[in-house]
C-alpha cells in the first residue's frame, strides 16, 4: 500500500511539472487534424471510387 501511495505522489509532482499547451495551441492543434482527416476522406474517396469504376470496367 505504501508503495502505491507513493506511486500516486510521484504522479501528481510529475503531472504538475508538465508544461500544459494553451487553449490557441490545443485549437490550432484540433484544426490542423481535422484538416488532415478530411483531405485523407476525400483522397481515399477518390480513390475507391475510381478503382472500383476501373474494375467495373474490366469484369
Amino acid at each position: 500500500m505504501n508503495k502505491f501511495l507513493q506511486y500516486l505522489r510521484n504522479s501528481r509532482a510529475e503531472l504538475a511539472r508538465v508544461t500544459w499547451p494553451t487553449r490557441a495551441e490545443v485549437i490550432q492543434a484540433t484544426q490542423a487534424t481535422l484538416i488532415f482527416v478530411i483531405m485523407t476522406v476525400i483522397f481515399l474517396l477518390i480513390a475507391d471510387t475510381t478503382l472500383g469504376n476501373l474494375i467495373g470496367l474490366i469484369l
